[in-house]
Order: structure tokens, then C-alpha cells, then sequence
């Protein structure tokens, strides 16, 4: 089958500037799918923070550990130590006990040999007095004459004198027994003294050391305290470990989640992993008459632009889903190829356009898979009236580009389950608006807004209510289109102001687009507003012609 290209076409893929994150935040996505940044690398990185924090705590909490088990270990040493000096101080208490249990008995020995040496001397003073007392006598003027007068006497008077020395050595010796025990006496009383002495300098000891061994026993209980607290403080310490490990455990579950979260697919922000194709944009008819339209609700996007006779004309733009049939499939205008090109040279299917709208097409980025370029692709309902009853296939459009493996930029950022809201957000039931001869409106069911079009409910072929998760009031201004000056124009690059309808909410912001080439965003004060994940319907509206509710 031919396929044509509308302009010169590159197959490269430029990266969406939304995804530009840093290097070191990027998902790992399946194998098969590009590595590309996640939509909630910020909220890792806050966890990854908020972990490598708890392991810093760790680290400190596992120092003071350390430093607390050296406190006590040295607190354990000084025990050690305080027992030994204890034990010591025992051993020196018993010591002075013995020696004061012995010097009494020292002492009462060295009483008894006192008292044997004083009765001792009893013998020799007896004798010594006795002979003093003789001497004494002897000494009278009768008897010293008697004595002198018997040293002259002859040699038969001899032995009177050796009485004499006799008698005067038994009082030498008396005199000498004497000093000897007198001696003995004195050395006897030094000892007595030197015992005292000795008494009362092993009470003195022996008190010093029941001092010491009170000082000592009293250091052991702060000592006790301190370790107790020590250990307590290990406790703590490792309480608060625990406590980190467990926070780190829900911070790397809380990592897995947004991990897999993260695992979206771009265009929509519903789980699943990206598929590389290109952005296929389809035109659909929108009368009344083209009722009930098929493959609306597959779609990830929505542009709904107002045509001739101020009837509105719908773009599905598919890209991660499927839809077997899509029709009826109509003609192109010239709001497609500024509405579109953002989308990273998307397929455009439409059928049919007039000179002046294939040129502009031709000039553009778009590639070109209408009835023209690939008729095949193409049938009609027999059962349904022209011209509102051509069909065509996603996959067999995409079948023509397989060598178009890259993501293109998705128009919404969405939000992950349980991220807050935008603060600029105030509830909402619905919105009306009206393009003129078109007239549809939004209504809050809680899981997304039925549309109406006209005043019937908006079913697709199979019976199931359009109802999007998403919908955008994109108000913008419209020309006259060069290729048909009845046609209008939509100018979609600029700026404006913009309804987001999300989760029963209404945030009134602005879109900014300077440039065709990116899609629009949206945002408050510069905040870029997040939608719910699922599809999502713009309306691009003409100010002053909505309201909301």
C-alpha cells in the first residue's frame, strides 16, 4: 500500500520537556520499554532523602552505641579496679586485725615476763638490802676499830678477811643481778611502750583502710548509675534504630509504590507501560446525525473544534490504546496542523480536504495516513448513510510506521493515587458550553463527567456514556481559515484562560503554548496543574461562551 507524508518527516524523537528530569532519578521500566524519567521522580528523591537521613541517624545512633559500650567498659574497668583496692583494703583490715588481736597477747606475754623479772629482782634486793643493813651496822666506830685492828692479826686470822670478800662479792653480784634486772626492766618497759606504740598505729591503719574501703564502696554505686545510664541510653539509641530501620522499610515500600506508579503510561497516567508508537490523531464526525460514533472512548485525547455552521467537529488523538473501529472518520481543517504538530510529527487520519487545507497540511510536521495515503486502511458501514460512515483501524495505521518506536510528549501531566490536589481547586458539578449550533455539557457522576450533546446523554456505538475522567475548557480565539474564509480557524498557539475539570474539582487557570511545536500547559501562578489519571475531552471554546457549576 502507498503511504504519503504531509511535508518532510523526521522519524527521530525529540524528548518531551516534561520529562527532562535529572540523570540519576530515571525509572527502570520494563525491558522492552525506553528508559525514561518517571513521573514521580521528585516524590523518590523526597523518600530516597528522607532514607538516606534515617540512615545518617542510624550511623549516629550506632556511634553513640559505640561511645556509650566504651564509657562502660572503662566504668567497667574502674568496677574492676574499685573491687581489687575493695579486696585490698580487706586484706590490709584483715592484716591489722590479726596484728591487733596479737599485740594484746605481745602485751600480756611481755607483762608476765615484766612481772617475772620484777619478782626476779626480789632475791638479789633482799640480799642486797641485807647486807647494806649488815654493812651498816658494821660500819659503827667499835666495829670498823675491831676490823682494822683484825688486819694486823697473824696469818691464823685470814679467813675473817676472806670472809670479807666474800662478803663483798655476793654484794657485787647482788648490785650486779640487780642492774641486769633493772636493765631488763627498762628494755621490758620500752617494748611495752613500742606495743602501745605499734597498737595504735595498726587502729590507725586499720581505720584508714575502713575509710578507703567506705570511700571505695561508696564510688562503686555512681559508678553503677553511670553504666545504667549508659546502657539506657544504648537502648535509646537502639530503639531509635529500630525505629529508623522500620521508617526506612515503609520508605523503600513507599519507593516501590511510587516505583511502580511511576510505571504510567504517559498519555493517560494509568498504570501500565508505555508503548512506542506515534501519536494518532483522527478526525471525527460530530452531528448529530453521526451518532453514535465508535472509538471515542478509547481515546487517551479529545479536541473538540468548532467547524462551519457552528457545529463542532472532534480530533481522537490515540496513542497508548487501541481501538479495532473509529468513525466516522471526516475531513481535515486547518486548526489541525497547529492543534497537532506539538505531538511530535503525529499521524493524522481523516478523509478528505480541500486544496487550500492540504497544503497546510503538507507544510507541516504531520504524517499523513487519510483514505488517500492509505485507502486499504479505510471502509464504509453499509448500514449508515454517507458521508457519515467511514471507518478506519488504530492498529492498521500504525502498521504503516513500525519504525516509530518513540514516546511523543503527552499534552496533561497527571497526578499519582493520593498526591493532593491543586490548591487552586474548588469543587464543581459540571459545565456547560456553547459553540453555537453545538451545545454539550459536563456532569460529575463520581468517577467522571457524563457529556451530553445537545440535551441526549453521549453514548458510543457499544451503549457506554462518554464520560471522561478529564475535562478541559481551553479558551481560545478563532480566524477565518485561508483555505476557506467560511471555515474557522482555531488558534491554539498563545496563550488564555483555561477551566480543568478533574476528580469533581475546578482549578480556572491559564494555557501557554509559544510555540507549535510542545503542546500546551497548563498552570496557576505558574504551578503546573495535574489531572486525574484516565482520558481526557478539551473543548476548545470561544471565550464567554461556558459556565460551570
Amino acid at each position: 500500500m502507498a503511504t504519503s507524508t504531509l511535508g518532510a518527516v523526521s522519524l527521530s524523537c525529540r524528548p518531551s520537556i516534561r520529562m527532562a528530569l535529572p540523570l540519576a532519578l530515571l525509572l527502570l521500566v520494563a525491558a522492552a520499554a525506553p528508559v525514561i524519567a518517571g513521573p514521580y521522580d521528585a516524590e523518590i528523591a523526597q523518600v530516597r532523602t528522607d532514607i538516606g537521613e534515617k540512615l545518617d541517624l542510624i550511623s549516629d545512633q550506632q556511634d553513640r552505641i559505640s561511645g556509650e559500650q566504651d564509657r562502660i567498659s572503662g566504668f567497667e574497668d574502674d568496677l574492676v579496679a574499685l573491687d581489687h583496692q575493695i579486696i585490698d583494703n580487706d586484706s590490709a583490715i584483715s592484716t591489722e586485725d590479726i596484728e591487733l588481736r596479737v599485740l594484746p597477747v605481745r602485751l600480756e606475754l611481755l607483762a608476765d615476763q615484766f612481772i617475772r623479772v620484777l619478782a626476779s629482782r626480789s632475791e638479789p634486793a633482799m640480799l642486797h638490802q641485807t647486807m647494806a643493813i649488815d654493812a651498816y651496822l658494821r660500819n659503827d666506830e667499835r666495829m670498823n676499830a675491831v676490823l682494822t685492828q683484825s688486819a694486823q692479826l697473824a696469818a691464823d686470822s685470814l679467813d675473817g678477811v676472806r670472809d670479807r670478800m666474800l662478803y663483798d662479792s655476793v654484794i657485787d653480784e647482788s648490785r650486779r643481778r640487780l642492774d641486769l634486772i633493772d636493765a631488763g626492766l627498762r628494755l621490758s618497759a620500752d617494748a611495752v611502750r613500742g606495743l602501745r606504740a605499734l597498737v595504735v598505729e595498726a587502729e590507725g591503719r586499720r581505720q584508714e583502710a575502713i575509710d578507703t574501703l567506705s570511700g571505695t564502696r561508696d564510688s562503686k554505686p555512681p559508678i553503677r548509675v553511670a553504666i545504667g545510664e549508659a546502657r539506657t541510653a544504648i537502648g535509646d539509641a537502639r530503639t531509635a534504630i529500630g525505629d529508623a530501620r522500620t521508617a526506612i522499610t515503609g520508605y523503600e515500600a513507599e519507593i516501590l509504590r511510587l516505583e511502580q506508579l511511576a510505571v504510567t503510561l504517559t498519555w493517560t497516567g494509568m498504570q501500565g507501560t508505555d508503548i512506542g508508537r506515534p501519536a494518532l490523531a483522527v478526525k471525527i464526525d460530530n452531528v448529530t446525525r453521526a451518532h453514535p460514533q465508535s472509538g471515542l472512548n478509547a481515546a487517551d485525547v479529545v479536541y473538540e473544534e468548532i467547524v462551519e455552521g457552528g457545529v463542532t467537529r472532534l480530533v481522537a488523538v490515540f496513542q497508548s490504546t487501541s481501538a479495532a473501529v473509529v468513525g466516522p472518520v471526516r475531513s481535515a481543517r486547518t486548526s489541525d496542523p497547529p492543534l497537532l504538530t506539538g505531538f511530535d510529527h503525529p499521524l493524522l487520519a481523516y478523509s478528505g480536504a480541500n486544496r487550500g487545507t492540504k497544503n497546510e497540511l503538507a507544510a507541516s510536521t504531520m504524517v499523513d495516513v487519510g483514505q488517500d495515503a492509505v485507502a486499504d486502511e479505510y471502509w464504509r458501514n453499509k448500514s449508515r448513510r454517507p458521508p457519515h460512515n467511514l471507518y478506519t483501524s488504530t492498529d492498521g495505521l500504525w502498521a504503516h510506521h513500525p519504525g516509530r518506536t518513540a514516546v511523543p510528549p503527552a499534552p496533561f501531566v497527571y497526578r499519582y493515587p493520593g498526591q493532593a490536589m491543586h490548591p487552586a481547586a474548588s469543587p464543581a458539578t459540571g459545565v456547560s458550553i456553547d459553540f453555537g449550533l453545538t451545545e454539550v455539557g459536563y456532569d460529575w457522576n463520581g468517577t467522571g463527567w457524563a457529556r451530553t450533546h445537545g440535551s441526549k446523554p453521549h453514548v458510543d456505538d457499544k451503549g457506554s456514556r462518554v464520560a471522561p475522567a478529564n475535562v478541559v475548557v481551553q479558551f481560545v480565539s478563532y480566524g477565518w481559515s485561508k483555505a476557506d474564509r467560511r471555515s474557522p480557524e482555531a488558534h491554539t498557539t498563545g496563550s488564555g484562560e483555561a477551566w480543568v475539570f478533574t476528580d469533581g474539582q475546578v482549578i480556572v487557570g491559564e494555557w501557554n503554548r509559544p510555540a507549535a511545536d510542545l503542546p500546551a500547559t497548563f498552570s496557576v501562578d505558574g504551578e503546573e496543574i495535574r489531572l486525574s489519571p484516565g482520558n481526557t475531552w478539551v473543548a476548545l471554546a470561544r471565550k464567554g461562551t461556558a459556565t460551570w457549576r
